[in-house]
Formats: structure tokens, C-alpha cells, sequence
């Protein structure tokens, strides 16, 4: 049976990451996805595991519980989450409809966030967090040795926890979606019920061996005497490491985010090295500190070591940056070279083992095969063998990510190696007794557990945003300094000079993590070099630069040509450049909007969008922006552009929220809601393009009202940009797509997309719209529509290539249960051709003719209206020959406005030749 249970446990903590990664995902649909609504979720689901582990720890010993204990625990976590996804949405409708009848403020939405998440992830979560005091108990049923037993069992489930994370995030969701990846971990979890349901009838108790006797009272019933002192300084020291572990995992997860990526696969190489390194410090503990008597050594020196190896690696987080700058042919040398390093090591390891078995006259000969094969691959690596780029996408993105994956597991093995040590000693040290083994395990991981909460929620919203994650690095490092000088004077007999100097060595270390000479180097961190392998940005000077657990890194960096707003190092706006692109995310839209009551602006950057949406007669705007820092640095930086819209008009009514939640809380209708957040391969980012969100912008907008939406062209590969279209034409009836600044502008609407030339020619008179037209260089707002490239016709027209093209039927599209733009659009950032050139050929087939068959036109009233009219479009298209033609044709009243145009022409206004 011992053999058994590691093996369970292992497909055990596989099953289990992928429920709380499925957990997470369902739940922030529901709650929005911030970095609050994620943390509640997470506070909920940890919650669960340290309640599960006190209650039924405690009851496995008063029951003694069995093998078919641990069986149907899993058993039941499988057929309760086969139900989620219907449980999460009566969630969000209970949620909807508190929201809507109670006047809740943030911290009672925070309340209820929990209660809502606790009604449904409370259950499943509590029985897995009973399954390690089970196994514990089955464990010192069968074995007086129980203690390494236990430390296998943490090991292994750790280490399945990590190839849960790799199956879930690169296979399982990207290939069967989300309800298929939920049906894949239960049947897991019913596979190890049909196991446990085969060898637990082989399986007998043996009585306890006289060692063990001695500490099993005579009395089936008696209480156990303890050392309650030492009990509670070991739980107090389960919850110190347990805050300091989860700490970690914030402050790496928001450092990673900016140095190797922010995708979903870049959250799950971090959370796979973390895993990786607790589970290998576990299997350390129960293969080579078998002896009581080194426990409580290895537990305080471990804690010493870890924050000496925190500190050690700071400096070198300012390096990862340049590491990318070199291209994907650099990337994929690194590569081979980290993976050659590996190999290295284990094949000295082997043959280390092979010596020793040697001396003893007995060589296992699968051992030499398995040097013998490792050496062969790595004379391959060596001689360049597999040294050239791939050209594929899928394997040039894979590529990518293995450079992704060694940045982060050389950065953070060996910290995490000795994070993973704690555990596995605390649970060695506090199980003294086999009669109170379930108890003892399910008291030291319960206060673990309710650590890891307090640690992700206070480094989140306190100690990150305060000291910045240099910092709170710092603060962590100095938090391991102090547990493992406790351990060390109320666990280990140190007396006199060594209780001295174990104080004066970690004060020594504490006062230098403080004041050492480790800085961040703005100019590398706000790089950005992750995102294309290249050197983005010729950096001036750093004039803004701001951490905060929702929005990562915010920067304003000064370059040769202006000002930009990064997020993470990635683009968000500037005040040169873009300022064409972000006012045509406000002005064209306005083509087809019939009236103006309510707008909704979803993403803030620069704030420019908001300000040419202000130009309009909207009774109320409404901005959603998800990252507190953004709205800080527009403030700040960016005033030009955006003119303060967000202080001095009244209208404006700002949210730090994020936008799909904003939509699902809200009531009121909308006549316009446009769309400008960052890249849509960011991870959250492509919620805002799953046929859902598409679903509740309909029902928010008003019968005429009118979605834009951006689309980036570069990096996104044709079959993607088709998969975004069909999903955005499954819910709605008429759409159009312009290319205008630059970048791609999807349109939208219920109703069908008419222009009214009279209306569209009073606003051109307004001056507050003539300014931002003058700042573009365009004659009128009619300019734009020579941007269109699919009308309302050809836009239906191009998804009939949805099959060659991408190999996909018409039917398919991109949702919250297969979400395929989130998991797919990240390989396009690879891609060795320009996506932009390719995508403008495709849509060039389908681009209509001067005046779009497709888009109605209302009160063209004459003749010279419609040639003014044609003038401007082909003004917009850049066809000046053509426009100065239509404009001669003018004859009537209109005429003025012709001649001025024709002048302008003349004189190259509009950067062309006549």
C-alpha cells in the first residue's frame, strides 16, 4: 500500500490544481477579474482546504480512518465539481441581484464575494484538504515510520500538482475547453476511487511496533498528552511560512509578469516552478533528513538560507531583460544551453551512482542506458544539431516559452527548493504520535494554509503597493530571517556563544538585505523586451514608474519621439503616434450612432479616447479602467491629450473596475461603448473578445447603439483575426471593420449601421469636434468612412474563408468555455512573417467600393452632397486624384467647402500629392 499511495496522491494534487486554476477562471467571470475578486477567490478556496484539514483530521483519528476513507473523498471532489459550472452560474445571478438591490460598498462586495465563493468551492475544497490527514492516518496504521511516509505522500502531491498546472495550460483548456477539462479531472478523481476501490480489500493494519507503542495511550479512548508550548510555536511557525510562501508567489508572480510575460502560459511556468521547487524540497526532506534529531536544524536553517537566497538572486532580475533583447535565434541557443546544463548535472548524478554501485561489484544497467542516451542527446545540443530557428508558429512560440521557462526556473528553484523544505519538517516534528497523526497534520496544514491567505492578501494590497516588489522582497527575506532565528532558539539546543551568535548573524544578514546596494534598473524593467524579443524602446528617461498588484508595472518613459505609456513594458499610448488611432476609437463609431445619451469608454490609457468622446453631446460617460496606477499616470503625464476630462467634466464618472464586470453589474443602456484595452494575448484581456462579453454588450446597448471595439493587427496571425470576426458576428446582426491610425477598429450593432450625411455634417461645425478633426488633418468626420474595410456585406463574406483559411467550421467560435483567442493569439507574437501585411492582403479581397454596398446612407439630399460626400471618402482612402475630381463636381451651395478642399489638396495638407 505505501508504494500505492504516492502514486494516488500524485494524480490527486494534478486533479486538484486543475479545479482551483478552473475555479479561478469561473469565478472571476463572475466577480470581475481583479486582482480583489482573484483574491477573495483564492482566500475562499484556501479557506476550504484548512477547515477540511481540521475537521476531518480530527475525525480520521477518532474513526481510524481507512484507505476507503481517502477513496471516497476523491470520489465525492469529482462528482461535486462535475456540477460547477452550473454552481458558478447561480452564482453570478445571486450576485447580479444583490448588487443591483443593495447599495454595497467595497468591503461588503468583498464580503459577499467571499460568501458567494466559500457557498460553492467550500465543499470540494474542504474534502481535499482532508485528504493528507486521511492519508497520514492510513500511513501510521501500517508503519511506524509514517513520518517519511508523509513526506512522500506532500512530495508527490506537490509534484502532481505541478503537472497539473503544465496539462491545464497547455493542454487540457486549449483543447477541450473548460467543461471537457473538468470532466478530464474527475475522471481522475473516479480513477483513483476504482484503485483505492481494488487494494483497499488487500490491504489489513498492522498493529503499531513497540517504539511506536509507547506513544499510543493504553485506552482506545484516553487523551494523548502533549507539549501544548511546543504545539502552538510549531503552528505559529506553520502560519509564518505559509504567509511567507504565498508572499513570495505574489511578488514573483507580479515581477515575472513584467520581465518574461503576461500571458495565461506565463502565470502557469511561474506557478509550475513554484510547485516544482516545494515538491523537490519535500522529496529531499523524506529521503535525506530521516533523523528526528536534524529536523528542527534543517527547519531553522533552511529559513535562513532562503532569505540569503532571495537576496542573492535580486540583482539578478535586472539581467532578464537583456536575455530576450536578443531575438528568438538567441532564445532558442539559450535554450539548448539551460537544457544542456540539466542534463549535465543529472548524468553526473548518475554516474555517481554508477561509481558507488560499482565499488560494491553491482551495476544496474538501466542506469548506464540512461547516461548512455543523455549523453548522445547532449553531444547532439553541443555539436548544433538542433541550433536552427524553427519555422513554424507553434514551434517558434515554443521556443519562446522554454526561454520563459528557464528564466523563471534558474531565477527561482533554489528559493523555492528551500520554501518547499518547511512544510514536510513542521508536519515531522508536530506528528509525535500515530494515534494523533490525523489531528496533528490537519492542525500544522490547516495553519499553513490559513498563512498562505494572509500572505497573498496582505502582500497583495499592503506591502507591495507600499514598498514595491524590490521591497517587499526585502520585507519576505527579512520575515524568514526572523522564523528561522525562532526555530532556532526554541527548538534547537544552541547555549551561551552559539544563542549569540545565531542573533548577531541574522540581525548581520536583515541589516544588509535592508541596506545593500541591490536596486531595480527602471530603464531594463519597463523594456518590455519579452513581448517581441527585440529592443522596443530607445529610453530617455524614466519619468514615471509605479507597482500595484492589479495593473503590474506602470511606466512613463521619455523616448526620442515622446512620451509613452507602458503597462508591463507593453504599449498602452503615447502623445504622438497613436494620438490618430486612439480619437478614431471615439469618432468612428460616432458614424453610425443616431443619438447620444449614455457612452461607456473600457480602458482609460492615455486618456485621449475619453477626451474626443467628451467633444460629443453625451449626457453621461461612463470609464471603466482596471489599473489604479494608469489613471495616476494620465493624470500626471499626459494632460496634453486628454485635457483632465476625467477632473473637469462632470459627465465623466470614472471606475477602477474592470470592464466586463462593469457591463454585467450595470442596468442602464448604452448608446456607444468602445473598447481600447491592451493586447489582446495578455492574459484577462481576451475575455473582452469571447462570444459572452459579445452577448452582454448587446443587452446593454441601445436598439441603435454602437460597439467599437480594437483590433491589433500585428501579431495576430489571419486564422485568429477570423475566429475574433465569426465570434463577433454570431451575436451580432450588422458589423463593419475599419484600419484607420494604423490599427483595426471593429463595429458593431444590434441595429443596422446607417450614416446620416446631415447629422454628420452639423457635428463637423461644432468646434469642439472641429479641433480633434484639425489635429488629425481630416476635412470632416465623413473622412473615416475611406477607412472601411469590410462592410456589413463583405464583413460576412471574408468568414466564409474561416475553413480554409484557419481549418475551422462556421459554427466555431472563441467563449468562456473554449477560449481559444486567449490561448491561441499568444503564438502569434512569434510568428517569423509580418502579420499586419498579411492581414491587410486578406482584407483588401473583401475591401467595398468608394461608397460601401453595405452600410446605408440617409439624407444625401443632392447631387452635390453625395459628390462632398465622395470627396472626403476618397479623401480618407487617400485617393487625392479621385477626391479632387469629385470636389470639382460641386456646384451649388456646397461649393465653398469643395474649393477649400481642393486648396488644401493643392497644398499637400493632407501629407499627399493632388
Amino acid at each position: 500500500m505505501l508504494r500505492l499511495l504516492p502514486v494516488l496522491f500524485f494524480f490527486s494534487g494534478a486533479s486538484s490544481l486543475v479545479f482551483e486554476m478552473i475555479f479561478t477562471r469561473l469565478l472571476t467571470h463572475a466577480f470581475g477579474n481583479t486582482a480583489y475578486a482573484v483574491s477573495t477567490v483564492l482566500a475562499a478556496f484556501l479557506g476550504g482546504l484548512a477547515v477540511g484539514a481540521t475537521w476531518i483530521g480530527r475525525w480520521a483519528d477518532r474513526r481510524n480512518a481507512s484507505l476507503w476513507t481517502y477513496g471516497t473523498l476523491e470520489l465525492l471532489v469529482g462528482v461535486y465539481c462535475l456540477f460547477t459550472p452550473e454552481l458558478f452560474g447561480l452564482v453570478t445571478w445571486i450576485y447580479v441581484g444583490l448588487h443591483h438591490r443593495l447599495a454595497l460598498g467595497s468591503w461588503a462586495v468583498t464580503t459577499v464575494r467571499f460568501g458567494l465563493a466559500a457557498m460553492v468551492i467550500l465543499v470540494p475544497t474542504a474534502l481535499m484538504g482532508g485528504t493528507l490527514p486521511v492519508l497520514a492516518r492510513c500511513a501510521a496504521a501500517v508503519t511506524s515510520e509514517f513520518r517519511p511516509v508523509i513526506d512522500r505522500l506532500y512530495a508527490w502531491n506537490t509534484l502532481g500538482a505541478a503537472l497539473g498546472t503544465l496539462a491545464a495550460t497547455y493542454f487540457l483548456v486549449p483543447a477541450l475547453g473548460v467543461r471537457g477539462t473538468i470532466v478530464a479531472a474527475c475522471s481522475v478523481n473516479g480513477a483513483i476511487f476504482l484503485a483505492v476501490a481494488i487494494w483497499a480489500s488487500k490491504v489489513t493494519s498492522t498493529p503499531p511496533s513497540p517504539s511506536e507503542a509507547s506513544a499510543i495511550p493504553v485506552a482506545q479512548g484516553a487523551r494523548v498528552k502533549t507539549n501544548a508550548p511546543r504545539e502552538s510555536l510549531l503552528l505559529l511557525g506553520a502560519f509564518l511560512t505559509g504567509v511567507a510562501a504565498l508572499a513570495y508567489e505574489v511578488v514573483w508572480t507580479h515581477i515575472l509578469s513584467f520581465l518574461i510575460g503576461n500571458t495565461v502560459y506565463a502565470f502557469g511556468i511561474m506557478l509550475f516552478t513554484f510547485l516544482c521547487g516545494l515538491g523537490m524540497g519535500a522529496h529531499l526532506v523524506a529521503r535525506h533528513i530521516p533523523r528526528a534529531a536534524f529536523w528542527a536544524r534543517a527547519l531553522a536553517a533552511s529559513q535562513l538560507l532562503l532569505g540569503v537566497a532571495v537576496f542573492a538572486t535580486m540583482s539578478l532580475w535586472n539581467y532578464v531583460p537583456a536575455v530576450f533583447s536578443e531575438g528568438l535565434g538567441q532564445a532558442l541557443a539559450l535554450d539548448l544551453l539551460a537544457c544542456a546544463f540539466l542534463i549535465a548535472l543529472r548524468m553526473s548524478w548518475i554516474a555517481w551512482k554508477i561509481y558507488r554501485q560499482a565499488a560494491g561489484s553491482r551495476i544496474r544497467w538501466r542506469w548506464v542506458a540512461e547516461l548512455a542516451a543523455e549523453a548522445a542527446f547532449l553531444l547532439a545540443v553541443i555539436s548544433g544539431r538542433f541550433s536552427a530557428l524553427p519555422e513554424s508558429d507553434l514551434a517558434r512560440f515554443m521556443v519562446a516559452e522554454g526561454l520563459r521557462f528557464f528564466c523563471a526556473f534558474y531565477l527561482l528553484i533554489v528559493p523555492c527548493l528551500l520554501v518547499g523544505l518547511s512544510f514536510p519538517l513542521l508536519l515531522n516534528l508536530a506528528a509525535q504520535s500515530a494515534r494523533r497523526v490525523g489531528a496533528s497534520v490537519g492542525h500544522t496544514y490547516a495553519a499553513n494554509t490559513l498563512g498562505t491567505v494572509l500572505g497573498s492578501v496582505l502582500t497583495g494590497f499592503v506591502v507591495l503597493p507600499a514598498l514595491g516588489s524590490l521591497g517587499s522582497l526585502r520585507a519576505i527575506a527579512t520575515l524568514n530571517l526572523l522564523i528561522g532565528w525562532g526555530f532556532a532558539l526554541f527548538f534547537v539546543p544552541l547555549r551561551g556563544v552559539r544563542r549569540v551568535t545565531i542573533t548577531v548573524v541574522a540581525g548581520s544578514l536583515a541589516a544588509l538585505f535592508w541596506l545593500g546596494p541591490v536596486r531595480w534598473d527602471p530603464r531594463a524593467m519597463t523594456s518590455g523586451a519579452y513581448v517581441y524579443f527585440s529592443h522596443t524602446w530607445d529610453i530617455e528617461r524614466v519619468l514615471y514608474f509605479e507597482e500595484d498588484v492589479q495593473g503590474g508595472l506602470t511606466s512613463v518613459v521619455q523616448t526620442p519621439v515622446g512620451r509613452v505609456l507602458l503597462s508591463n513594458g507593453k504599449f498602452q499610448g503615447n502623445d504622438s503616434g497613436e494620438v490618430g488611432a486612439q480619437a478614431r476609437f471615439a469618432m468612428i463609431p460616432i458614424l453610425f450612432m443616431p443619438r447620444f445619451d449614455r457612452a461607456l469608454v473600457i480602458g482609460l490609457g492615455t486618456g485621449h479616447t475619453l477626451q474626443v468622446v467628451s467633444r460629443f453631446p453625451f449626457r453621461r460617460i461612463d470609464v471603466a479602467e482596471i489599473a489604479p496606477r494608469i489613471v495616476d499616470a494620465a493624470r500626471q503625464w499626459f494632460q496634453d491629450v486628454n485635457c483632465g476630462v476625467f477632473d473637469r467634466d462632470p459627465r465623466v464618472n470614472l471606475s477602477i473596475v474592470d470592464g466586463r464586470n462593469f457591463l454585467l453589474l450595470s442596468r442602464g443602456r448604452y448608446d456607444l461603448i468602445t473598447v481600447e484595452i491592451t493586447s489582446i494575448w495578455v492574459s484577462g484581456a481576451a475575455d473582452l473578445y469571447n462570444r459572452e462579453f459579445y452577448e452582454l454588450c448587446r443587452n446593454r446597448l441601445s436598439p441603435r447603439g454602437v460597439l467599437q471595439q480594437w483590433v491589433q493587427l500585428h501579431n495576430m496571425r489571419p486564422r485568429d483575426l477570423l475566429v475574433l470576426f465569426n465570434t463577433a458576428a454570431h451575436v451580432f446582426p450588422h458589423a463593419a471593420f475599419f484600419v484607420g491610425g494604423g490599427q483595426g477598429l471593429l463595429i458593431t450593432s444590434p441595429g443596422p449601421l446607417e450614416f446620416d450625411y446631415a447629422r454628420i455634417a452639423s457635428l463637423d461645425t461644432d468646434p469642439g469636434v472641429r479641433q480633434e478633426l484639425d489635429r488629425l488633418r481630416l476635412a470632416s468626420l465623413s473622412s473615416l468612412l475611406g477607412e472601411i474595410m469590410l462592410d456589413d456585406q463583405s464583413f460576412r463574406e471574408i468568414l466564409t474563408l474561416l475553413p480554409s483559411r484557419a481549418g475551422l467550421s462556421l459554427d466555431f467560435v472563441s467563449s468562456d468555455n473554449h477560449p481559444y483567442l486567449e490561448y491561441e493569439t499568444p503564438v502569434g507574437n512569434t510568428a517569423n512573417y509580418n502579420t499586419s501585411i498579411v492581414n491587410m492582403q486578406v482584407l483588401k479581397q473583401f475591401q467595398p467600393a468608394l461608397f460601401p454596398p453595405g452600410l446605408a446612407m440617409r439624407n444625401l439630399s443632392s447631387e452635390d452632397d453625395a459628390n462632398l460626400l465622395s470627396g472626403y471618402v476618397a479623401e480618407g482612402r487617400g485617393e487625392w486624384n479621385t477626391a479632387r475630381d469629385y470636389f470639382l463636381k460641386v456646384k451649388g451651395p456646397a461649393r465653398p467647402r469643395a474649393e477649400t478642399e481642393i486648396a488644401r489638396l493643392a497644398a499637400g495638407f493632407y501629407g499627399g500629392m493632388p
